[in-house]
């Protein structure tokens, strides 16, 4: 199928009608509607039921929105990638959360660099929900988590164990900062605290959260990990009998590859994963 019948049916969604799609494409009315019926031929439905207000889906044409967009973002992976880059063979493409970036996806790169220099390698940083998508569509190979989905193609693997403790600015201890670290903490942290499942002073992102903690004081829920450094120079401390909260690592990739890239790509970040790193560097220099 011609991708630009695809796009163009997402565009009509879009803009509403498809006057607007014909102006926004730079073609004409009458090029629009070819389009539409050439895809409506192929795919043997009606997409769209046409009125004065523009363009209403169909209940086959809303079924169709998901595989049109997959459609799309497949063709748009393949221009990116494609061709590959002179003298290399294959790629490597790697997700991982924000959190995740440095120093663990970071390491893992500069060792995949090192181990094999004649892959290219695409590093992509998302959500883990979007994460997980490309995953499932084939756009990605292998994705780092924190709180995977399971889903009949996917392996799921933990690959460290860390936790969420409280931890309070020693030169402020208020207020209390809410940070988001996803449903499955809310849940937990809104049974565990009722008394702060409201607070003055809330963020969707940790590094924004620890950074305001260190600069203006205040306590909140941060990774073991990443506040180590904070703890031993005695800038932060433990809050004493706080609940603490599980938010281990995780390594997300098709079940049924048998790619042999990327079983040692896989087997490079177990190394990784073992080694010693400053994870507080992420969230410093941010």
């Amino acid at each position: 199928m011609d991708i630009d019948l695809a796009r163009t049916f997402l565009d009509i969604i879009r803009s509403g009608s498809f006057v607007a799609t014909a102006e926004r494409l730079h073609i004409t009315q009458t090029a629009v509607t070819a389009r539409v019926s050439n895809l409506e031929r192929q795919l043997n439905c009606r997409l769209f039921v046409r009125n004065r207000a523009g363009a209403r889906l169909t209940p086959d044409g809303e079924r169709f929105v998901a595989y049109a967009s997959q459609l799309v973002q497949t063709w748009e992976a393949a221009r990116r990638d494609l061709p590959l880059p002179q003298g290399f063979g294959s790629l490597i493409s790697l997700g991982a959360e924000v959190s995740l970036c440095n120093p663990l996806m970071l390491a893992w790169v500069q060792r995949l660099r090192q181990a094999m220099p004649d892959h290219a390698v695409r590093g992509e940083v998302d959500s883990g929900d979007a994460l997980q998508e490309k995953l499932d569509r084939g756009l990605l190979d292998v994705a780092l988590v924190h709180q995977p989905e399971y889903s009949p193609g996917l392996q799921i693997e933990q690959l460290l164990e860390e936790k969420l403790i409280q931890v309070v600015a020693t030169h402020n201890p208020d207020p209390y900062l809410y940070v988001d670290w996803g449903p499955a903490f809310r849940t937990q942290h809104d049974q565990a605290l009722p008394e702060h499942t409201r607070s003055a002073v809330s963020f969707s992102l940790g590094p924004l959260a620890l950074q305001y903690l260190l600069q203006c004081g205040g306590r909140g829920y941060f990774r073991t990990r990443v506040v180590q450094r904070y703890l031993e120079e005695g800038i932060v401390k433990r809050v004493a009998k706080a609940p603490e909260f599980s938010y281990p690592v995780y390594l997300v990739y098709r079940r049924n590859s048998e790619a042999p890239a990327l079983h040692k790509t896989l087997a490079l970040l177990r190394e990784v994963a073992r080694d010693e790193y400053d994870w507080s560097r992420w969230y410093y220099e941010i």
